[in-house]
């Protein structure tokens, strides 16, 4: 299950906008989204492994969040080879 993670109203994120919502999944990955003034950053990063930014529009950023969120929880739960973590990465970052 993914958890809110604490922030407070008005905190700036690594794009520099404020960030909206800030979870984590499983002490394993974070994911963050921010309002920048014209445009949402989703920045996410699974420990130790791997760190992805990818933008979006007002139109569409929820549902890139929630896809994000949904393909990131279904990789941690997965046992897969060091190799197989390398193809998803590469997967993700090019996708989003």
């Amino acid at each position: 299950m993914w958890i809110d993670l604490p922030f407070h109203p008005g905190e700036k994120g690594s794009e520099n906008g404020i960030i909206l919502k800030d979870e984590e999944y499983k002490r394993s990955c974070r994911i963050t989204i921010e309002k920048c003034p014209r445009y949402y950053g989703i920045t996410c990063g699974v420990y130790g492994s791997m760190l992805h930014t990818a933008f979006a529009g007002e139109s569409d950023y929820l549902a890139k969040y929630e896809a994000m969120k949904k393909e990131l929880s279904d990789f941690i739960d997965r046992d897969v080879s060091e190799d197989e973590k390398c193809d998803f990465y590469e997967y993700f970052t090019q996708k989003y």
